[in-house]
């Protein structure tokens, strides 16, 4: 049976504030009853860094702020900015809500110029150590939603909020209607898609990794907001209301028990993610299974992209798709068919190609 992890973490925080590195690698150490340690949630840098010394900050909101490698498998990179079409634009804005400020860019494809209306809104949630052009550019994003007509806004989480960028999926703060990043997140959908006039079913969420998990925080706690999320190498919602339960959801698999997506959902992870394990996958899938019983399951195997991939499919009544999950073989924990320009991508299906189909369905 595997040792629970049980941390103090108010001790360790004082420890590391206190110069005392040894001692708070021990009682992390000693926490996660192993002798290797799992990456930051989300996908951060491997807490095995402290053993040199590199602690670059305290706990906030965010949890532990820490330097290092990152967790995420292909290795950051500094992309360029993406290619756009004659006429599109990819602009910087700022948004305000929920007590929360982030910088966001936001995609208008060139269609949009012909008076052509937007087929919908696609929020974009990068992984840890990204940024929204990065992320961009890994994706290809940007060439499938101006072939759609998609609006796509990708909001950036800057250092001051957590030192590697990571959406705050483990503090449970953040997962509220009241308040913190989900419910910012959920405000600045909505108020870009007033913008442009479009509807709920229309609005669209998707992320890697630690915005994966966020995603599906968006469709359990906002599920009016969207028509339909995607979570590529996630967590469930309520998968961790501490550091500890984070590492622990990551390497051993998030409980189903907390409430499910409420809108469609995409779920998509690789069969050798060894930093999100892919039984978070499941738990992400039976969480919206609980919540919307009664849906017919279809599986099927594909060989995709040189890639070995098992699909389900959960359709209602009427024959209306509502859950799609992907295990792909062999991917580890990156973007599944991403351009190798941008970071944390390998090769295998087209996860973008995939997920806009399922929104667009």
């Amino acid at each position: 049976m595997t040792k629970p992890i049980t941390m103090n973490m108010a001790e360790i925080t004082r420890l590391m504030r206190a110069g005392q590195l040894s001692e708070a690698t021990q009682m992390i150490q000693s926490g996660l009853g192993q002798g290797q340690m799992p990456s930051l949630p989300g996908g951060g840098p491997d807490l095995s860094a402290l053993k040199a010394g590199a602690f670059s900050g305290g706990l906030g909101t965010s949890g532990l702020s820490l330097s290092g490698l990152s967790g995420l498998s292909g290795g950051m990179k500094t992309a360029a900015l993406p290619d756009l079409p004659q006429g599109a634009s990819w602009d910087w804005r700022r948004h305000q809500a929920a007590g929360q400020t982030r910088d966001f860019r936001i995609y208008l494809p060139a269609a949009l110029a012909d008076d052509q209306p937007p087929a919908g809104l696609l929020l974009l949630l990068h992984g840890c150590t990204q940024d929204p052009d990065d992320f961009a550019v890994g994706t290809g994003i940007l060439a499938a939603a101006e072939q759609h007509r998609l609006i796509v806004i990708a909001p950036a989480q800057p250092q001051a909020a957590n030192m590697n960028k990571c959406w705050t999926w483990f503090d449970p703060r953040h997962a509220s209607e009241d308040g913190g990043e989900a419910a910012f997140l959920a405000d600045l959908t909505r108020t870009v898609a007033q913008e442009f006039a479009i509807p709920p079913d229309r609005r669209f969420a998707a992320g890697l990794s630690a915005g994966g998990a966020m995603a599906v925080i968006l469709g359990a706690v906002f599920a009016d907001d969207f028509g339909a999320v995607a979570c590529h190498s996630g967590l469930p919602n309520g998968a961790a209301r501490d550091m500890g339960g984070a590492f622990q959801a990551m390497s051993q698999g998030g409980s189903d028990r907390g409430q499910g997506v409420g809108c469609r959902l995409f779920v998509l992870h690789g069969s050798t993610d060894t930093t999100v394990s892919p039984r978070n996958g499941d738990a992400v899938l039976q969480q919206a299974l609980h919540r919307q019983p009664d849906l017919q399951r279809r599986a099927a195997d594909a060989r995709l992209e040189g890639r070995n991939t098992r699909i389900w499919r959960y359709r209602d009544a009427q024959g209306q798709l509502q859950v799609e999950s992907w295990r792909v073989e062999g991917l580890g924990h990156a973007w599944s068919g991403g351009a190798p320009q941008g970071s944390h991508t390998a090769p295998g299906p087209s996860a973008t190609q995939a997920m806009i189909r399922f929104f667009l369905d």
